[in-house]
């Protein structure tokens, strides 16, 4: 037999079952109150994601682009509230609640328009209406692009094999913007070399190599600036009674061959010495070799030579680009590196390969085996007014990566302030694609459709063709293109053009023969307009925001003349839509997260230490002003009744009572309703926007989990009332809300719903 159970125990389960029986009838009595604030908070909240693509069109960010990130005007919201806050009290303290009441009916006006006037023009005006962008033209010209430089790109013709003349040439044509007459053309005689070209895009000019010379042009008229050989004397060549051409003693001067170079000039180092030379060459076994070269002539001398193991160029380069002075850029497949240029190293004549000293590698990043290097671009950067260059790279699966690169010592020839020794490449994490995008990724172009100034990003990739703007990267113009082939895509004018290099294809002559042409280039292009871009600027109508202003009016009419609870619901649910949806836009989720904590803290101390935040209930109950929402208990419930206080009833000086901040206790006997204050509501719907606003993958799904969670919140807090606990509301509701963010977040956006690079 077991022992007895204590008295005590069991009168002490007895209570806890019937505290548990009490809360459960207390929550089931509350109930219709509980869900009325429930339903008030979800349509509040899906109102602002409803009005947001009005704002966003509009680019309604209340700090504008650059705020977004930026953490001072956080603080500086979190200021405005403190200052309202003890203004309102102050106010109330000196009995001047006319001043309370009209000055915020102004705020409220002005608040309400934020949702009427946006939500009239959706109504009324089809924000969708947007005119396709076509392709007028498509020309094709029997060329093969070889290089893409800043602004343009470089095509070839080889003249190969054109028996009986032997005219081994390669013409090399210079194409600039949305054009497609070259801007010039030179013709190189390539032999005993390749019948292709590999070019440099460095300062002095755009260096040509075919492994068996180098060739420096003037990258205005194309003129041959300089012209060295990569072999040593003078190759034999003949026909064969086959009537091949044959070289003979074809002697390389480099070791492991040419397979690119560009030029540059150094300046002096003393005072009474000349400006000194350099050519640079790549070899195709990951070498750079430098040959110091002498003006007026095509002899070179060997300097020096190095080794960088961590790019693999021997498939070729998607860029070679000296980037300034003292450093060079190469890209390929297998990765991207930064090198910097050096005047001393190793004897390539007495070393090795393996036995080189390795090249200063600046900066270095590799594709991996499984996803390759597709696309690159480097230029302008959209960020930090221009004053930096931007690296965009894409891959075989889609995935985009940029680099802001940060000049050294020189801007050119002139010394930078302040002067950074060796430049710096980082991460551009305001660039928030990652692989948002199929792929592959094909071309990229840094362009200036709108005019202002500011480069866009446009992507061509395997669902079409992307132009992102602004300094917050947002997709205004989506064309749906096959971009197989594509190159570069060049804006120019309004005309857009995407050039790419097409495979081999076959035509009918005039005799019914079918012809084959090896490659050419395909010129596609089109008249853009205002009417193609995604959803940028709004289309204003007097009619929408008579009707919008009208209802404003309207509203404010009736608050005034009977501010009956449904009266004071309605245009608080539309103010808080109005607030929710401008702050929502103008923030990115992981700031407003930090406003959101901060709020909650100060709305912790406000009511259970200062209790400041009871006096400022009081007194918007008392004015009847839709600064709180209101679910009334049961059938009857007159807000214009309201004699209550939000504060508990003291039974004396000395005793502290629990404060509950969701249901009044009255006075007087008179139906019961449930109150929240309207900053519950905005705060956990700030989040839900910014979510669908600023996360780029899946940011409706992280979304609707905020509310979730923001629900979660509210239930806690009404079990927190309904025991009869104090409770604030926004540590709940704020936490609730940012809980269901962040499993959101994991779930449904990966990384991109933390990483947004907020600054101070």
């Amino acid at each position: 037999m077991g022992e007895p159970v204590p008295t005590d125990h069991v009168k002490r389960v007895e209570r806890e079952l019937a505290k548990e029986s009490s809360l459960l009838n207390v929550m089931i009595e509350q109930a219709p109150g509980m869900l009325g604030m429930a339903v008030m908070f979800v349509v509040t909240i899906a109102l602002g994601v409803w009005l947001r693509p009005f704002f966003d069109a509009a680019g309604l960010h209340a700090f504008g682009e650059a705020g977004t990130t930026q953490a001072r005007y956080i603080i500086l919201e979190l200021g405005m509230i403190f200052v309202f806050t003890a203004l309102i009290l102050w106010l109330a303290k000196n009995h001047k609640e006319l001043f309370i009441k009209y000055g915020l009916m102004g705020v409220l006006f002005l608040a309400l328009c934020y949702t009427t006037v946006p939500g009239a023009h959706l109504l009324i005006i089809d924000m969708d209406d947007q005119v396709p962008f076509v392709f007028e033209s498509n020309e094709l010209s029997e060329e093969h692009i070889v290089a893409t430089v800043d602004g343009g790109w470089i095509s070839e013709v080889s003249n190969w094999d054109s028996y009986p003349e032997y005219n081994h040439t390669l013409d090399l044509n210079m194409y600039y913007g949305a054009s497609n007459e070259p801007l010039w053309s030179t013709t190189l005689d390539a032999w005993p070399g390749d019948p292709t070209s590999v070019i440099t895009e460095g300062l002095m000019g755009y260096t040509v190599t075919n492994g068996a010379f180098i060739w420096t042009l003037d990258k205005e008229s194309g003129e041959i600036i300089s012209t060295y050989q990569c072999f040593e004397g003078e190759p034999n060549t003949y026909l064969n009674d086959d009537g091949d051409l044959i070289t003979e003693n074809f002697s390389l001067a480099i070791p492991d061959g040419c397979s690119a170079a560009f030029e540059v000039i150094e300046e002096p180092e003393g005072e009474f010495e000349q400006p000194k030379g350099a050519l640079y060459i790549v070899t195709q076994k990951n070498s750079l070799v430098r040959q110091n070269t002498f003006h007026g002539t095509n002899i070179t001398a060997h300097q020096a030579a190095w080794s960088f193991p961590q790019l693999n160029i021997d498939g070729g380069s998607l860029m070679l680009k000296q980037i300034d002075t003292k450093h060079i850029l190469m890209t390929s497949a297998s990765g991207s590196v930064i090198i910097t240029l050096e005047k001393y190293g190793d004897d390539f004549t007495n070393s090795t390969r393996d036995e080189l000293t390795l090249a200063t590698i600046l900066w270095s990043v590799s594709s991996g085996d499984e996803d390759t290097f597709t696309a690159t671009t480097f230029g302008e950067s959209p960020f930090d007014d221009g004053n930096n260059d931007l690296l965009v790279i894409g891959t075989e699966s889609g995935e985009i990566t940029a680099y802001t690169w940060e000049e050294g010592l020189y801007d050119g020839l002139e010394m930078k302030d302040p002067p950074l020794e060796n430049g710096s490449m980082s991460v551009e994490s305001a660039l928030k694609v990652g692989s948002f995008y199929d792929g592959p990724i094909t071309a990229f172009g840094l362009n200036d459709l709108n005019n202002d100034s500011q480069k866009d990003l446009w992507i061509a990739s395997g669902d079409g063709i992307h132009g992102l703007f602004f300094e917050s990267m947002i997709e205004y113009v989506t064309i749906d293109k096959d971009t197989a082939n594509s190159t570069m895509i060049i804006v120019e004018n309004s005309t857009v053009q995407l050039v790419s290099n097409n495979e081999g294809y076959f035509t009918e002559n005039d005799s019914g023969e079918w012809e084959y042409t090896e490659t050419t280039i395909s010129f596609e292009s089109g008249e853009f307009t205002s009417e193609m871009y995604n959803n940028i600027g709004i289309e204003w109508s007097w009619l929408a925001f008579g009707i919008g202003f009208g209802l404003a009016v309207l509203l404010m009419v009736l608050l005034f003349i009977r501010p009956e609870w449904y009266v004071v619901n309605t245009v608080g649910v539309l103010v808080g839509a109005g607030v929710i949806v401008m702050l929502g836009v103008t923030f990115v989720p992981t700031l407003i997260m930090i406003f959101m904590i901060l709020a909650a803290i100060y709305d912790a101390w406000a009511v259970y230490r200062s209790k400041h935040m009871l006096d400022l209930a009081d007194t918007m109950i008392g004015l009847k002003l839709p600064i709180l929402l209101v679910a009334p208990q049961e059938r009857g419930y007159s807000m214009l009744e309201e004699q209550g206080s939000i504060r508990p009833e003291t039974a004396s000086a000395q005793e502290n009572v629990p404060v509950q901040t969701t249901q009044p206790k009255k006075r007087k006997k008179s139906k019961e309703a449930m109150f929240m204050g309207l900053g519950d509501v905005i705060f956990p719907g700030m989040l839900v926007v910014s979510a669908v606003q600023w996360v780029t993958t899946g940011g409706l799904e992280v979304g609707i989990a905020t509310v979730v969670g923001g629900l979660v919140g509210y239930l806690a807090l009404m079990m927190f009332v309904a025991s009869g606990r104090p409770q604030a509301g926004l540590p709940l509701l704020n936490g609730g809300a940012i809980l269901g963010y962040i499993v959101g977040g994991i779930l449904f956006a990966a990384g991109t719903a933390f990483n947004f690079g907020i600054s101070l």
